[in-house]
């Protein structure tokens, strides 16, 4: 090996993938010492701190690199070129259809990114198949799925008041409108619970969701960015919690939910799929539609204990996996 590996995480520390990015950092020290962090909260902060490394790994989604998809493009090439050293990349929230005329932009992103790069990784066999079809099927790529942390439960009283609960960034598509509509024939002291803040430029859409919860005569409460320590208390508060984003590829918000000790409402779909094949039981899975999630909150508040994870599932991979396996890779391309 040519030197030490060089882990730069480019963003806010409150971004999820800069969360994420240090997750897997602590993941691989524990597995080798030979490993080095800089955090760089803008583009522009100093990295000559890695000049020792022999590979420097970057976890890279667009929005963290600039402000269009292009403007990432230059920024993040810029960034490789100005290391000089071999550069490998995990990829987060790959484009597709979904995102509608971004989509273009984005895979010429993630494409000049990932043909740039020493090695890339990927979240889910389903980005995977996202990455062949929509950015570049010439190019391969490693799967290593999202970590979990240790499954802590902590179950509230039976005097909680009652609620219904989407976890993460807030923004459309992520499913807080939706579940929210889905409540409508639900008592309206049963509170809708945000657990997060609005992704920038997406503001309006607390604003939204108070006045649709205000003409059902229900609560709702938007928590703003919380700490991990005060995630973990809010997302075991929450009665039944909701994850109906119809269009992910991988979802931090879902681990969150699951090392919580819940088991979150979620769409069928493929990412899903292989969740659940890989970790039975934590999830609860319906079909992706309206209807079917109106039908699944109202049978999880009549049976309660089944948004909690039984104590003898664990789930896969745990942090020690996720580390070997990027140790491995580290290996392979720094050589």
């Amino acid at each position: 090996m040519r030197g030490p590996i060089g882990h730069l995480l480019v963003g806010p520390r409150s971004h999820g993938v800069v969360r994420y990015a240090q997750s897997v950092f602590d993941a691989v020290s524990v597995e080798s010492s030979d490993h080095r962090l800089v955090h760089m909260p803008t583009l522009d902060a100093d990295a000559t701190a890695l000049a020792a490394c022999g590979l420097v790994h970057v976890h890279i989604t667009d929005r963290l690199f600039g402000r269009t998809p292009r403007r990432a493009r230059n920024n993040v090439l810029a960034m490789i070129a100005a290391l000089n050293r071999p550069v490998s990349v995990t990829l987060h929230d790959l484009p597709q259809p979904s995102d509608g005329p971004a989509m273009r932009a984005r895979a010429d992103f993630f494409r000049a990114v990932a043909r740039a790069a020493k090695g890339v990784i990927v979240s889910s066999h389903h980005e995977a198949a996202l990455f062949a079809e929509y950015v570049d099927a010439t190019i391969g790529v490693e799967v290593i799925p999202l970590l979990f942390d240790p499954i802590r439960v902590d179950k509230p009283s039976d005097s909680a008041e009652l609620t219904v609960g989407v976890l993460g960034y807030l923004y459309p598509g992520k499913g807080h409108m939706e579940t929210l509509q889905a409540m409508s024939d639900l008592d309206p002291s049963i509170g809708f619970v945000a657990l997060g803040t609005p992704s920038p430029g997406h503001e309006d859409l607390a604003d939204d969701l108070g006045k649709v919860a205000a003409d059902m005569g229900r609560r709702c409460t938007v928590t703003g960015f919380l700490s991990d320590d005060e995630l973990f208390r809010a997302s075991t508060a929450v009665t039944v919690p909701v994850a109906y984003h119809r269009h992910m590829s991988a979802s931090g918000s879902i681990n969150s939910w699951i090392s919580a000790g819940r088991r979150p409402l979620v769409p069928r779909t493929a990412y899903t799929d292989e969740l659940a094949e890989r970790s039975p039981g934590v999830l609860t899975m319906h079909d992706n539609n309206d209807a079917a999630l109106r039908s699944a909150i109202e049978s999880a508040f009549a049976d309660p204990a089944s948004t909690w994870i039984d104590s003898a599932v664990t789930p896969s991979p745990t942090a020690a996996d996720v580390g070997r396996a990027h140790q491995r890779l580290f290996r392979r391309w720094s050589w």
